[in-house]
C-alpha cells in the first residue's frame, strides 16, 4: 500500500480559531456586513495597538491610494514619492496613477531597510526639482527602518516620512515605540492580507496624528460623499429634488473594509502578542540552526527584538553553490517547500523603469536579488515542518552544477 503524498509547506499560512469563527458569525447574524459597528471597533483596537488614530480600509493597497490620494497639496506642484527598489509594487503603483513621480532608492545589506547614504544622495539631486517629495520607509519582513536617520534627511531636504508598515503590524522602533506612532512620520499604512500576522482575509489600514489628512482617507473611501448642508441660500439647491442626501466635491472610491474582514481582525488582534512570541520562537531557530552554512546569510544577520517576524528572508550565494536561481527555487519546491520571493526588484518590472535621475545606484539590490529566498514562516508551523526545510537548506551543496527537477 503506497504512503500518502506529504502535503506541501507553503511560505505563509493564516492562523484562526474558534474566537474568529463567533466573530464572523456575530458579524453574520449582525445583518450589516458593511457600514456596521465592526469596522469602528477594529479601528478603536488598531489605534490602540499603534498608538494614534487609525482608518481601515478594503486592503493594504487601498492603503496607501487614499493616503496619497489625500496628502495635502501646495498647489500645481510636481510631486516625487522616493521608494526603496526592494518593495511590492502597490505603493509606487498608486504614486504613478495619482500623477506621481517615482524615484527608486537601493536598501541596506543588513536589512534590506531603506538606505540612508543612498537616500541622501537621491535627496540632493531632486528636492529641488519638486515641490513636494514624500520618501517612503519600508519596514522589510517587519524590521524596521533606521528611523531617526531617515527623519533627520527628510527634514534636512524638506521631504516628508511616510511608513509601508505592511510587514510590521504589531512590531516596535528600536526605541520601543510602537509601529505606526513615529513621531516625525506623516502617516503610516498597513496591510492585513492572509499572510500577515493580524489577518482579515483582505484589509488594511493608515494610522496618522494628522487628522485632515485621516478625515481625507475615511472620506475618500466613502466616495468623498458628505451629508449635503440644509440651506435655504443654496444657489444649486432645485426644491423639485430637496433635500439631497449627500453632495461630493470631489471624486473619491469605494475602499471600505466589510464589517466580516473587521470582525476577524478585531479577534485577531485580540492574540497578536501570543503570534509575535511565537513567530519570535521561530526566527529564533532559524538563526541558530542556519549558521553553520558560509553559503547564505539570514536578514538580518541576527534576530532583532521588536521586529514583527513577518519573512524570514535568507540571501543564498548561488555562485558558491554554483545553483542558477531556478534550480534553488527547483530544489525546494521539488520537495514541497513552498518558498517565496520578496521581491523582484521595482527597476526590473517595466512600469517602474524610470530616468537614471530618479534612481540611486542600486549595487545592493542587484547583488542579493539573485539569491533572495523567503524561507516559510507563520505561527502553528511545528518543528518538524522547520525541518523539512532545513533539510532542504542542508543538502544544497551537493545539487551543484545540475537542474534537481525536470
Amino acid at each position: 500500500m503506497s504512503a500518502e503524498p506529504v502535503p506541501d509547506l507553503p511560505y505563509a499560512r493564516p492562523y484562526w480559531d474558534a474566537s474568529d469563527a463567533q466573530a464572523l458569525l456575530a458579524a453574520l447574524d449582525s445583518g450589516m456586513w458593511t457600514g456596521g459597528a465592526a469596522v469602528a471597533e477594529f479601528e478603536r483596537v488598531l489605534a490602540e495597538l499603534v498608538g494614534v488614530p487609525t482608518v481601515a480600509v478594503s486592503s493594504g493597497t487601498a492603503a496607501i491610494f487614499a493616503l496619497l490620494a489625500g496628502y495635502p497639496r501646495r498647489g500645481a506642484e510636481r510631486r516625487l514619492l522616493i521608494s526603496p527598489a526592494i518593495n511590492f509594487a502597490a505603493g509606487p503603483a498608486s504614486a504613478q496613477l495619482l500623477g506621481w513621480d517615482v524615484a527608486l532608492c537601493d536598501v541596506r545589506a543588513e536589512d534590506l531597510t531603506l538606505c540612508p547614504d543612498r537616500l541622501a544622495e537621491l535627496l540632493a539631486v531632486l528636492s529641488g526639482e519638486y515641490q513636494q517629495v514624500v520618501v517612503l520607509a519600508m519596514h522589510y519582513a517587519g524590521h524596521t527602518c533606521d528611523m531617526t536617520t531617515l527623519s533627520e534627511l527628510c527634514r534636512a531636504h524638506g521631504a516628508e516620512l511616510i511608513e509601508d508598515a505592511c510587514h510590521a503590524i504589531g512590531g516596535r522602533y528600536s526605541d520601543g515605540t510602537p509601529v505606526g506612532s513615529w513621531p516625525s512620520s506623516r502617516a503610516a499604512f498597513f496591510s492585513f492580507h492572509p499572510t500577515k500576522p493580524l489577518a482579515t482575509g483582505e484589509g488594511g489600514a493608515v494610522s496618522s496624528t494628522d487628522s485632515e489628512l485621516l478625515g481625507a482617507v475615511a472620506s475618500f473611501r466613502n466616495h468623498n460623499m458628505a451629508a449635503s448642508p440644509a440651506r435655504d441660500d443654496d444657489p444649486a439647491r432645485d426644491d423639485d429634488l430637496a433635500p439631497r442626501p449627500y453632495q461630493i466635491s470631489r471624486p473619491g472610491l469605494n475602499l471600505r473594509l466589510s464589517d466580516l474582514h473587521a470582525a476577524v481582525g478585531v479577534a485577531q488582534a485580540a492574540r497578536l502578542p501570543e503570534s509575535q512570541r511565537l513567530r519570535a520562537e521561530l526566527a529564533a531557530s532559524y538563526h541558530e540552526r542556519l549558521a553553520g552554512h558560509d553559503w547564505l546569510r539570514t536578514v538580518p544577520p541576527e534576530r532583532r527584538d521588536g521586529s514583527a517576524h513577518h519573512l524570514f528572508p535568507v540571501v543564498f550565494d548561488l555562485a558558491a553553490l554554483r545553483l542558477s536561481k531556478r534550480e534553488l527555487l527547483d530544489a525546494f519546491h521539488g520537495k514541497g517547500v513552498r518558498v517565496q520571493i520578496h521581491y523582484t526588484p521595482l527597476h526590473r518590472l517595466d512600469a517602474f523603469r524610470v530616468p537614471e535621475r530618479r534612481r540611486s545606484p542600486l549595487p545592493v539590490t542587484d547583488s542579493v536579488f539573485p539569491g533572495l529566498v523567503s524561507l516559510p514562516l507563520w505561527r502553528g508551523m511545528t518543528e518538524s515542518d522547520q525541518d523539512r526545510v532545513l533539510d532542504v537548506v542542508a543538502g544544497l551543496p551537493r545539487l551543484a552544477g545540475r537542474r534537481v527537477f525536470s
